[in-house]
């Protein structure tokens, strides 16, 4: 197989180009390739399998939202003992890393029963039953048996799964509270089951700092990430709320999958028994190969992407300049050939280049990598939509590359890596929650966020810039073009003869490159004057200003004859520029 992506670009242009990881048959069907229900149920409803015990019709259905406009997939209605499961009809890859968000409601409990009941659960499961699994009532919500108190009939959980379980009533002996989040799993194979004997990691809500109830008949969501084969993290975040910090260790593959089998369904169940509510799914998104992170104003927050071989080779990072209300960020790459990715570029960026990551996809095979960022719990998915305010943060990439799969990268003639006129390009595609999706017409990237650039190790190379305001599509570039290296203005010395021991002072300064922080535009490139040295002499101090470096020093007067005063700038961006006077002593 070619470099894959994990992202489907429909652009016929760069078509032949990009090649879609997984298997060809996706092109076949109807349904998208991942659920996307955005922003509700209203289409594709053919695309899940629904099923229930028995104990009526019309449910698992698609109904009226009961608070808020659009189409909702209800579970299970408020009537008692009912089981329910909803099951994408195509398999998942789940064994490298991917994000799950989805919203939900319970509400409208009948009279005269023992209160909401019993909750809902997110499935991963490789059961031989496929699309029709279904486990039991009441306490099992679906999924699984319970062997302690008999809250359930034993009519067999789901083999082969991973259920992260929302538990809305309080089943003594087996619940810590009626509003908590478990994690389960029996065995790796095994009939999974609601008892403590198979539970992983458990949050009783109650007991947060600002508690949460999930059956309060509000809208919650819930955004579900795991990191890939290298860490194994399982991760779940409720309403803005991390529940379990650095992630549950969990290897996915142990739910029955082969080796040349790494997919399995995803989907949901439900239960009530002698308690009920309407149990809906608002809106519900599966996104492979992206990972989640909470971002704070108080540090990074880092998300490591492993390639096919499980190994952490690039990562992408953020944090707030300013709060955000909706602080769950996704970031999706999205592997693509060099010339496709140089494509979407230089339709407003000629002559620039994507960096080309090495092993982003597996050894031996490089790609140029763009990133999808969106806030799946923010309204619409997006960050910084109108009805918020906007989102503002330091983005940035660190990457290992080959110079031979950058070969422009060093300018011919100069000794090393300067002047690369790095760009960290912001793009704005046709699709707010795919922003990497190029319009049906003009180009994907509009403009240059760049704010600084580096290169240390082995080599890795270092790309940040600002978010201006949204979050949007972003690739990272060199020989970009609209940059300028930092000015240089050199007051003294003057180009005049001084006397030998004359003490003279040098003023200089290195101004911020002329394209940074335009008056008339709020987008970049934001490149700043990163140091400001003198050749000859001894410079005393640099004072950081609004344009750049002020430096002062003296100048080097203890020999007769003709004297070079030099001065270099660097930029954030690694650009170079030089500057002399020449003066004579006598």
């Amino acid at each position: 197989m070619k470099i894959g992506i994990t992202k489907l670009i429909m652009v016929a242009a760069i078509a032949a180009l990009v090649v879609v990881a997984g298997s060809t048959g996706a092109w076949a069907q109807s349904c998208p390739t991942s659920p996307n229900y955005l922003p509700d149920f209203s289409s594709n409803q053919n695309c899940l399998a629904l099923n229930n015990n028995g104990a009526g019709t019309g449910y698992p259905g698609f109904y009226p939202a009961v608070s808020e406009s659009g189409t909702v997939l209800r579970l299970t209605p408020n009537q008692y003992f009912w089981a329910s499961s909803a099951w994408y009809t195509t398999q998942q890859p789940v064994a490298g890393a991917f994000s799950s968000t989805f919203t939900f409601q319970l509400s409208g409990t009948s009279e005269g029963g023992s209160g909401n009941a019993d909750g809902i659960a997110f499935l991963i499961q490789n059961s031989p039953a496929g699309t029709t699994a279904l486990g039991p009532d009441g306490c099992g919500i679906g999924f699984g048996d319970d062997t302690l108190i008999g809250c359930t009939p034993s009519t067999g959980g789901i083999v082969n799964s991973l259920a992260v379980e929302f538990n809305s009533y309080l089943n003594g002996g087996i619940d810590p509270s009626a509003s908590d989040v478990t994690i389960q799993n029996c065995a790796g194979t095994g009939a999974n089951s609601v008892d403590p004997g198979c539970r992983i990691a458990i949050n009783d809500l109650t007991q947060l700092a600002n508690p949460i109830i999930i059956a309060d008949g509000n809208v919650h969501t819930v955004t579900i990430n795991y990191s890939g084969p290298s860490t194994k993290l399982l991760d779940v975040i409720l309403d803005n709320v991390d529940l379990f910090p650095g992630g549950v260790v969990f290897d996915l593959t142990t739910l029955g999958l082969a080796n040349s089998n790494t997919n399995a369904w995803v989907g949901f169940t439900a239960a009530t028994g002698g308690g009920d509510d309407n149990q809906d799914i608002l809106s519900w998104t599966f996104t492979p190969q992206a990972q989640t992170v909470v971002v704070t104003t108080t540090s990074p927050a880092t998300l490591s992407f492993p390639n096919a071989s499980g190994n952490n080779v690039y990562s992408y990072t953020a944090q707030l300049t300013t709060p955000y209300a909706n602080p769950v960020v996704e970031v999706q790459p999205i592997l693509m050939t060099p010339a496709a990715c140089d494509a979407l570029v230089q339709k407003n960026f000629w002559p620039a280049r994507c960096f080309v990551y090495q092993n982003a996809e597996n050894t031996g095979l490089d790609a140029a990598v763009m990133f999808a960022v969106t806030c799946p719990d923010a309204p619409g998915g997006t960050c910084g939509s109108i009805a918020q305010q906007n989102f503002f943060a330091t983005l940035g990439t660190v990457f290992s590359y080959l110079p031979s799969d950058n070969p422009f990268f060093v300018y011919p003639g100069i000794i090393g890596p300067l002047n690369p006129f790095p760009g960290w390009l912001k793009g704005e595609g046709g699709n707010p929650t795919s922003p990497c999706t190029p319009p049906s017409s003009g180009p994907l990237f509009q403009s240059n966020q760049i704010s600084g650039f580096s290169i240390t190790g082995d080599p890795n190379g270092k790309t940040v810039g600002g978010s201006g305001g949204t979050a949007s599509c972003w690739v990272p570039t060199y020989d970009t073009p609209g940059e300028i290296w930092p000015g240089i203005k050199i007051t003294s010395p003057k180009s005049t003869t001084y006397t030998k021991g004359q003490i003279v002072a040098a003023t200089y300064s290195c101004n911020n490159p002329a394209t940074s922080q335009p008056t008339s535009s709020p987008t970049g490139p934001y490149l700043t004057a990163a140091s400001c040295t003198q050749s000859s002499g001894v410079q005393t101090s640099c004072t950081q200003t609004s344009s750049g470096l002020s430096c002062t020093g003296t100048v080097d007067t203890s020999t007769k004859g003709l004297h070079t005063f030099l001065v270099t700038a660097i930029d954030s961006g690694g650009n170079q520029n030089l500057d002399l006077v020449l003066y004579k002593v006598k």
